[in-house]
This record gives C-alpha cells, sequence and structure tokens, in this order.
C-alpha cells in the first residue's frame, strides 16, 4: 500500500531526530517542525493498512506519513509538478483526484455514520440539501460545448466558454443554515477526466445529472467529516493522501516502485554517466543476467489447421515419437527427415518459425501455432519440440550488455541519493511524536460517534 511506500527505508538513524513527547491535545500525532500531523490521519490510514497486512502498527504508519511528509516536501521543490503527476492527458485534475480519494476514505471508513447523517436530512436523502435545480438552456450549452457529435482534436473549453460555463448554475444547495452553495456546469467540467468530459460535449444529460448528484455527494460527506473531527483535522488526512502519491512518485523518478522498468530523466541522466569500469563491474558481478539461449536444436511438424495440430498434440500426449509423428502428419518439405530442424543459431534475423522455437522449453512438445499471415489467408499451423539449448554469456563489450547495466547502475546510484536525501531530511527535521498516541492499540474499526 502507498502509505507503507518509505517504511523499509525509515533505519534506525531516523530515530535520534525524533522526540516522545505527550500533548494536551489528542487530536495532534506529531509535531514536524512545529507544523501538526494530526491523529485523524494517523488512525485512518493505519486502518487502511491493516485491510492489507493484519499487523501493521500506529507507529509504523506514524513514522511512514512523517517520512512521506519529508520527502514530498523535497518532491515539490526539486521536481515540477507534471513529473510527479505523471503528465496523463486522461487523467483526473490533482486536486479532483485528491476530493475523490477523500471521499472515498470516509465512505469506507465512516459509512454508518455517514449513512446516520443522511438519514437525518429532510426525505432522508441528499435532496434535503437542495434549494433549487437549474439546467443550462440549449444556446447556453451550445455555446459551452457546441453542438453534440462534432469532430474535435481535444475537449478542452477556452477562457470564454470557462467565464460562461461558470455562470450556469446546476444546483443550489444549504449544507448550512441560511447559506446558500452552488454547484455550476463549470465545476462538473472540470472534474471529468477526457470521457467524462467527451459525454458532456456529447449532451448525455443523464450523465451531467448524476455527476451532479455525486459532487454534492462528496461535498456533503466532506461537510460531516468536518465537523465531526475539525477542518484542520480533515485538511492533514487530504494532505496526507496526496503526500502518499508525491512520495510514490518521488521513488518512481529514482527507480523504486512498483514499475522497476519505468524511465525518468533523472535516471536517463544517471545512465549517462555510467563509465565503462562501473558496467564491466557490474557485468562481473550479475553475469548470470547476461545468459541466452545461443543455440537450439528442433523438430518441427507443419499441418493445415489447428484440428490437425490437436490430433497430432494428442499422439505426442500418448508418447509417440515425435520424429515419427511428423513423417505421417506433417506437410513440410523436411517431413521425411522427421521434421528436423537441426541447430539453430540465435544470430542476424530469425525466421518466425526459429523465433518459436528459442521460446520453448527444453524436451516439451508446444500447442499448436499459426504462422502469421493475414485473418483471411490460408495460414499453417506449427508444433515445435526443442530437443536441446546451449545457453552462452553475452559478450561483456557488447552494446545489450552496456544498455542493461547502465540502467541497473543509475537505479542503484539512484537509490543511494534518495536514501542519502531521507536520511538529511529526517535528521534536519525537529521531530515530536505523542508517546500516549504511541501507547494506545491500532485501531481496527472507525469510532462510534456517541
Amino acid at each position: 500500500m502507498a502509505v507503507l511506500s518509505c517504511l523499509a527505508a525509515w533505519s534506525g538513524s531516523a530515530a535520534a531526530a525524533e522526540h516522545i513527547v505527550r500533548f494536551d491535545d489528542p487530536a495532534l500525532a506529531a509535531r514536524i517542525d512545529g507544523a501538526p500531523l494530526y491523529t485523524l490521519s494517523v488512525d485512518c490510514l493505519t486502518r487502511a493498512a491493516r485491510e492489507r497486512t493484519a499487523d501493521a502498527g500506529r507507529g509504523a504508519i506514524l513514522r511512514a506519513l512523517i517520512s512521506n511528509r519529508l520527502l514530498a516536501g523535497a518532491a515539490r521543490r526539486d521536481f515540477k509538478d507534471e513529473q510527479l503527476q505523471g503528465g496523463s492527458r486522461v487523467a483526473f485534475l490533482p486536486d479532483v483526484a485528491s476530493d475523490d480519494k477523500l471521499a472515498a476514505l470516509l465512505r469506507a471508513q465512516f459509512g454508518p455514520e455517514l449513512e446516520a447523517a443522511l438519514q437525518a436530512l429532510p426525505g432522508a436523502t441528499l435532496d434535503g440539501l437542495v434549494q433549487e435545480r437549474g439546467e443550462a438552456t440549449p444556446a447556453q450549452w451550445e455555446q459551452v460545448f457546441g453542438k453534440p457529435g462534432s469532430l474535435r482534436l481535444e475537449y478542452a473549453l477556452n477562457p470564454a466558454q470557462i467565464a460562461l460555463a461558470k455562470k450556469v448554475v446546476l444546483l443550489r444547495y444549504r449544507l448550512e443554515p441560511q447559506r446558500d452553495e452552488t454547484i455550476t456546469l463549470y465545476q462538473v467540467y472540470r472534474r471529468q477526466n477526457v470521457q467524462g468530459r467527451v459525454e458532456l460535449y456529447n449532451g448525455n444529460m443523464a450523465f451531467l445529472r448524476q455527476q451532479v448528484q455525486l459532487t454534492l455527494a462528496g461535498r456533503f460527506e466532506t461537510h460531516w467529516a468536518a465537523g465531526r473531527f475539525g477542518a484542520a483535522a480533515l485538511a492533514d488526512l487530504r494532505r496526507s493522501l496526496d503526500e502518499q502519491e508525491q512520495a510514490r512518485a518521488l521513488l518512481a523518478l529514482h527507480g523504486i516502485g512498483d514499475d522497476i522498468d519505468a524511465e525518468s530523466a533523472l535516471l536517463g541522466r544517471l545512465a549517462t554517466r555510467v563509465s565503462g569500469p562501473e558496467i564491466a563491474a557490474y557485468y562481473r558481478d550479475h553475469r548470470d543476467e547476461f545468459q541466452r539461449i545461443e543455440r537450439v536444436k528442433a523438430r518441427h511438424i507443419r499441418v493445415a489447421d489447428e484440428r490437425a495440430g490437436d490430433v497430432v498434440l494428442a499422439g505426442a500426449a500418448r508418447g509417440e515419437d515425435f520424429g515419427a509423428l511428423a513423417r505421417r502428419y506433417s506437410i513440410a518439405a523436411d517431413a521425411a527427415s522427421g521434421g528436423e530442424l537441426g541447430w539453430i543459431v540465435h544470430e542476424g534475423k530469425l525466421s518466425w518459425l526459429a523465433q518459436l522455437a528459442f521460446m520453448q522449453p527444453e524436451g516439451e512438445v508446444s500447442r499448436p501455432f499459426r504462422a502469421p499471415l493475414g485473418p483471411n489467408q490460408a495460414a499453417p499451423w506449427e508444433i515445435v519440440l526443442v530437443e536441446r539449448r546451449v545457453q552462452a554469456s553475452q559478450a561483456a563489450d557488447s552494446e545489450a550488455v552496456a544498455y542493461v547495466a547502465r540502467k541497473a547502475v543509475a537505479r542503484e546510484k539512484a537509490a543511494a541519493q534518495l536514501a542519502a536525501l531521507r536520511e538529511r531530511l529526517l535528521r534536519e527535521a525537529t521531530i515530536e511524536i505523542n508517546g500516549k498516541l504511541l501507547a494506545m492499540p491500532a485501531p481496527t474499526s472507525a469510532p462510534v460517534q456517541s
């Protein structure tokens, strides 16, 4: 889970920078350079972590949140937003994603209390909050989105369209007595990813009404939570969720995380600086990574269709000799030799059949594979038996070795840089931890309001 992303890196040297104290305010879990980290964040994310790791402790989660906060601050300072956010054109805006994540967490952990608050509304539904519903006129809709179904290169409003969309009030509601709030067409629009915007551009009114209701639900949930726990604690929880993602993005930029094949400008720069001796040392220490299949000795059986291939496969399953099956069923020119392909060397551009042979394990009859011809072309099917495989190390001076070694050494250097950054941040920060909170058992379920 993202909340645990920094746990493995939390080291004993960090403990020297933290002070165990007892805060008068139980709502505070810690202070980092005087700034509060709230108990609500620790408890909510501890419960979330325990859904996946049953023994996740409050102390470990607290320290992970502290580490994430420090790393996220460094990430925002040293990297651009698009580097931390991935720059996806189909994703939700960062603040919208944060809103949705916070609302989802509140629903998951405080569902019964939220339901009770909903039941207390007039009519026991969100409609009890609504003062007035509005809609865009056809003319306004066309001015904002154009004619439905029109061909577009992108689904983005220009400044004039945004200004008009802000004036179109779709819902007026009250979360507090005598205080009207609104949901506008622009607010619904900016909450969408590209798929949602397509629905709006196509004039999908059912989708629009659904999104208005979802927006109202999210605002109701966060308003309830602010009243229940305090606006500052709720803002801290939202911040903690954001910092999980920012810390995870920072780790990814350093080659650490779920997607170990992901590239980044940082890794690219480090890779260009890897020296020849470093490549040689990596090759020497990781020689097993550079093993490849040098050649294979194989046979094959070519048949006209998959049904014939299944007949061959059934014979092989009964223990019939592969060469005898080739002589009986193969339509290839080498059928008389038992489908003998001889030794195939891994060099140059390999034929499709040769590539297929290199993909098969030794001593196992493959399933039938259709030759790569068009869907409407008559294509033969191939069954392959690799009788022997010979492996060898790639040449130490090959470009393939250099490419792999540069990437690996760059990741090692990036990880070392990140570890040094983390240690420095923890060493320089003044961290006060609420000892009373650490002494309490980890929460397993949301508290029930009395």
